[in-house]
């Protein structure tokens, strides 16, 4: 994959395709039930916060220009440490996608595929992962860049479609349970940009330290934007949202638009464009946990990684046995396992990697 170079535009995509379904799959609906009517707020401190924090990541980046973690890993503590790296974000990548497979499967189940067995509707997705890697990362990202508009605009479309039913009075109080809760229990929130994971990779992928800084800080601005408007809209929305262990927020958002008596139960169309995005991640997160593998391990041929790949996604996702252990998955061990891994592992790695790097006086140097 690190001959591969994607255009700005289609590097983009790959960052707002996993924020879209952190939308989708009630992030969102996450934050609002840890900060309540402060969420809007929240959502716009951890932003500049977040956004702080890239621009660090690409200070840090900046002497090693064209290489993603795994190659600053090496450098700073040889084979074992690239190892370990890779690892640590191979388990990230593949329990977390077979948890987000298994938690919209769930979702459609409810919805609409009831008397279909969960194991049916798992492995249709466990096929379109297999088919979209067979095809390539290159394809995946311009299917992706082209499917992207479309599912922008439901959601745009969604959001505004409600204005008529919202009541803002659910945004207030504006500091919810108080300074403190808004602003530094609040800081658990920042989780919800785990779409930072694909931003350690992209240097090998795009054209220039000039691209990357781009992509980096148009992609976070762009997933803040989304994320204030969906908590805000569902804030007004849904006074029920905070405690309720409903489906799909922005599904039910969509159970409330009416158009006249023909243009009624889009619910059934927007669900399809929600399936669409959702396969596009699963096969971008696919896609990023081979080429990891194909890394660490020195192998050339993948045919046979995406077969194996695809079984175990399908094999842990139907470990959970509920929505209730797939909420408690999402919402506590993510949470830590993103601050642990993001925002703590990897910004280390980089700075004793910098230290080393400052040290021996090298400049743009690559690993062995």
């Amino acid at each position: 994959m690190n001959n591969i170079k994607l255009s700005n535009l289609e590097s983009i995509g790959l960052v707002l395709i996993i924020i879209i379904n952190h939308v989708i799959l009630n992030f969102s609906k996450s934050i609002i039930a840890n900060t309540g009517s402060a969420s809007a707020l929240n959502i716009l401190f951890i932003g500049i916060i977040v956004l702080l924090f890239v621009q660090l990541l690409l200070f840090l980046f900046k002497h090693f220009s064209g290489q993603d973690i795994l190659d600053v890993s090496q450098y700073l503590g040889g084979k074992n440490l690239k190892v370990i790296t890779g690892f640590l974000f191979l388990a990230y990548f593949i329990v977390f996608t077979s948890v987000l497979l298994r938690s919209f499967s769930e979702n459609l189940k409810i919805i609409y595929l009831d008397k279909l067995p969960i194991v049916v509707i798992v492995i249709f997705f466990i096929f379109a992962i297999t088919f979209g890697n067979k095809l390539g990362f290159k394809v995946i990202s311009k299917v992706n860049l082209l499917i992207l508009p479309v599912i922008l605009f439901c959601i745009i479309f969604v959001l505004l479609a409600n204005l008529k039913n919202y009541d803002f009075n659910g945004l207030f109080p504006i500091l919810g349970s108080g300074i403190k809760s808004t602003f530094i229990t609040g800081l658990s929130n920042m989780f919800a940009f785990s779409s930072l994971s694909i931003i350690y990779f992209l240097p090998p992928m795009v054209e220039g330290t000039n691209s990357f800084k781009k992509i980096a800080r148009i992609s976070t601005i762009l997933s803040v934007v989304l994320f204030f408007f969906s908590i805000v809209s569902f804030l007004a929305l849904f006074p029920f949202i905070r405690n309720s262990e409903e489906i799909m927020a922005l599904y039910l958002a969509t159970r409330y638009i009416e158009f006249g008596r023909f243009f009624q139960r889009l619910d059934a169309i927007f669900l399809l464009i929600w399936t669409v995005a959702v396969i596009s991640y699963l096969c971008i997160a696919t896609a990023l946990s081979i080429n990891i593998f194909k890394k660490i391990s020195n192998i050339v041929d993948t045919n046979g990684v995406i077969y194996c790949f695809a079984g175990i996604i399908f094999l842990i996702s139907l470990i959970p046995t509920n929505l209730a252990q797939l909420n408690f998955i999402e919402i506590n061990i993510f949470k830590y396992v993103v601050f642990i891994l993001l925002f703590a592992y990897s910004p280390l790695v980089l700075i004793f990697a910098n230290i080393k790097k400052r040290l021996r006086g090298g400049k743009n140097e690559k690993v062995p």
